[in-house]
């Protein structure tokens, strides 16, 4: 009975693995692979990515302030008013106005504001003084508008203009951000990925040196060397192990599951129904940058870092705007117009016979004598306007000068977040190496024991206890090895990522225009 018992047991032990690590075909993705498909596909890169072109379009629209601005006006008018007029022939006057104007209008950078403007006009009406009817008018105006104080100056009237340049070069830099966080990111779940694979074959491996001893137990034990608690004994270690393979499963199909997510791999994706298999992990180099010269490089090429220095200057272009808008306002006017007539002759009811106009002739006689400027007109003058108090302009320079404390605060709070950032990495990386020198030596002395613990098992001077205990040691030094050297490679992804130096580091550089960014002075 006990025999059939523990042949029922394993059983068990032996068919449930096998059902549980039942594994469908594997897809290899190198780690170079993997960083070049994330930053292509990446939904979250891709909609950071597109505040790039969002911006350039601001940019346009603000450029498009300074663009000229032609209107084009035509409309008829008609209106009949009773008469009260001795000298009216009829009781009612009659008035039909024809109008059409085309003027072009620009604002220029330094607040300039010119206006060039054509109007004609056909009036016909039953007036019994007018000689002339239809009439006909052509005017030629030129209007300008000069800010002398608040709002003078390409500098105030293209801020709007510079703030949408420098948000553009900003969100490159986020996005370029953007890019180096996510490559982290993948590298971190890529080798999270690898650490659970490699864990997953040693909990195989111990499991089968569980199986090897049970299975040498239970021929013992049949020969009658050995009592059944060494059957059992094994039996039970072999039923631990299984529980930790099915846990190494569990924790390989959650990192395979968030490195999918990171690189958007949906339904669909030849790679959807594969398993992910990584390339194995690479032993630690002692090559890595010190504190200070990592601390120098982020300083000189972070892409946040830049950003924030962009915040400044957006904090200082409207710093300098609203200082300008406390001014008064002082505005130089200035028209000049030149304008003709011409009608067709009619006489009126008071006038002799001799009664006549000079300005008789058709249209086209109208638009004559106005560019010769038959009529003329001309004005010039200045205007002067002031809020009393000047509260709301006096509030925004003052809310424009602690929004720029509030960005130098923000621009000293990332440098030392960049420094603890850096120092963690290194501890990281600094630890993690230590931490793998440390476990190769007490994998080395555990394989010896094991190997001694095992010639004593066969001249019968150990047992299933220690031999089970000594595989342990063996199993979780090389899970000790696997876990400080995925943490090594963690802190160097750390550490070049707080340098801005991971795309180069992997030699993947997204998009070469947005580096460019990090060197243009401000």
């Amino acid at each position: 009975m006990p025999r059939i018992f523990s042949a029922w047991l394993l059983l068990i032990f032996l068919a449930a693995p096998t059902l549980a690590l039942a594994e469908g075909p594997a897809a290899r993705l190198s780690l170079h692979d993997a960083l070049a498909r994330g930053l292509e596909r990446n939904f979250n890169l891709r909609i950071e990515h597109l505040n790039v072109p969002i911006g350039e379009q601001v940019v346009v629209t603000e450029q498009a302030r300074f663009d000229p601005l032609a209107e084009a006006r035509l409309n008829t008018r008609s209106q009949r008013t009773p008469n009260a007029s001795a000298l009216a022939g009829d009781d009612y006057a009659r008035r039909r106005d024809h109008n059409a104007a085309l003027s072009l209008s620009k604002e220029f950078h330094g607040g300039l504001d010119a206006r060039l403007s054509l109007e004609t006009s056909r009036l016909s009406t039953n007036s019994a003084v007018d000689i002339l009817d239809p009439q006909y008018r052509s005017f030629l105006f030129l209007d300008l508008n000069q800010p002398l104080l608040r709002d003078f100056g390409a500098r105030v009237n293209t801020a709007d203009l510079r703030l949408a340049d420098n948000r553009l070069r900003q969100a490159r830099l986020d996005y370029l951000d953007q890019a180096q966080r996510l490559v982290e990111e993948i590298e971190v779940a890529y080798l999270d990925l690898s650490r659970t694979l490699e864990i997953l074959q040693l909990r195989i491996e111990g499991r089968e040196l569980a199986r090897e001893l049970l299975e040498a137990n239970r021929e013992k034990f049949e020969a009658g060397i050995v009592p059944v608690t060494e059957v059992q004994e094994a039996e039970t270690a072999v039923a631990g192990r299984d529980e930790q393979v099915v846990f190494a499963r569990q924790q390989v199909e959650g990192a395979a599951h968030r490195l999918r997510r990171l690189l958007a791999i949906e339904r669909g994706d030849p790679l959807f129904l594969l398993e992910l298999a990584t390339d194995p992990l690479g032993e630690p180099d002692a090559d890595w940058p010190s504190a200070d010269e990592a601390l120098a490089e982020a300083l000189d090429t972070r892409p946040d870092l830049k950003r924030r220095q962009l915040e400044i200057v957006d904090r200082d272009i409207r710093l300098e705007f609203f200082a300008n808008q406390k001014l008064p306002r002082l505005d130089l006017e200035a028209s000049l117009g030149v304008n003709g007539l011409s009608g067709e002759e009619r006489a009126v009811a008071f006038a002799d016979g001799a009664a006549g106009s000079p300005n008789s002739g058709g249209y086209w006689r109208s638009l004559d004598r106005m560019s010769s400027a038959d009529g003329y007109e001309w004005y010039t003058g200045v205007r002067l306007s002031y809020p009393l108090g000047n509260r709301a302009a006096q509030a925004n320079h003052r809310r424009a000068d602690l929004e720029k404390r509030q960005a130098l605060y923000g621009l000293k709070d990332l440098e030392n977040l960049m420094e603890t950032e850096i120092r963690n990495a290194l501890t990281a990386v600094e630890r993690g190496f230590e931490r793998v020198l440390v476990a190769e030596r007490f994998q080395q002395l555990a394989d010896t024991t094991l190997s001694q613990e095992m010639e004593r098992l066969r001249e019968g001077l150990s047992d299933t206890f220690r031999i089970l205990d000594f595989q342990d040691n063996v199993i979780e030094a090389r899970v000790r090895k696997t876990n400080a050297l995925v943490d090594f490679h963690q802190g160097l992804a750390g550490l070049y990522r707080a340098m801005g130096l991971n795309l180069e580091r992997r030699g993947i550089v997204h998009d070469p225009a947005l580096k460019e960014m990090l060197h243009v002075q401000n």
